[in-house]
């Protein structure tokens, strides 16, 4: 199976990559490394680098993307310039991503989105992941019925990685973190599995 990954380089990414390297062909992307380069909150961007892999490659099996950005802040904090950063990246990249990729998907092939507990859990400084993660999973969930040649999509909502408490520890004060390792597991299910529409939870 011919795989693309975005955000290949990050925790999660890097996590699918080594639980589907064995046995499929990946090809990686990523804003500064992979195969590949492509901004995903650059429209053309997107379509460049689809295009180039499908002039290359053929058409692709299954398209991942485990990356997208939001600002975490307190809402009073949040000014116009975050609000836009997690809408234009994680959101309208994510969503641009699929509107754009049809065009260089196989018959069958499967689309996996990456959204995060702020969808259904709150925290202070969470208001605009909460935001962009729920939408996503609206589109998600209303996207997968209409989708042409019988393309999947689901969408993967991990809670805090393992990997990432140094980090974010403060932000997700109780909070049991996960494995990229079992993060990657519901990648697998997305891409290997039979359904569409779905959301992912791994907390």
């Amino acid at each position: 199976m011919k795989i693309v990954i975005i955000g290949a380089s990050g925790t999660i990414g890097s996590a699918v990559a080594t639980a589907l390297a064995a046995q499929h062909q990946l090809i990686t992307l990523g804003r500064n490394s992979g195969d590949y380069h492509l901004d995903i909150a650059d429209p053309c961007s997107i379509k460049k680098a689809l295009k180039a892999i499908y002039e290359q490659h053929g058409a692709i099996d299954a398209l991942i993307c485990a990356a997208g950005s939001v600002a975490f802040k307190t809402f009073a904090q949040l000014d116009d310039q975050d609000w836009q950063l997690g809408l234009t990246n994680k959101l309208m990249g994510q969503i641009n991503l699929v509107r754009i990729a049809s065009d260089y998907l196989a018959a069958d092939a499967s689309i996996t989105l990456t959204s995060g507990i702020l969808a259904e859990e709150n925290i202070v400084t969470g208001v605009s992941a909460g935001t962009v993660n729920a939408a996503l999973h609206g589109f998600v969930t209303s996207v997968a019925p209409v989708m042409a040649n019988k393309i999947r999509i689901n969408c993967v909502c991990p809670t805090v990685l393992e990997e990432s408490m140094d980090l974010y520890s403060d932000y997700f004060p109780g909070f049991v973190p996960v494995s990229a390792k079992k993060v990657a597991q519901a990648y697998l299910r997305s891409v290997l599995g039979i359904n569409t529409g779905e959301i992912l939870k791994v907390y």
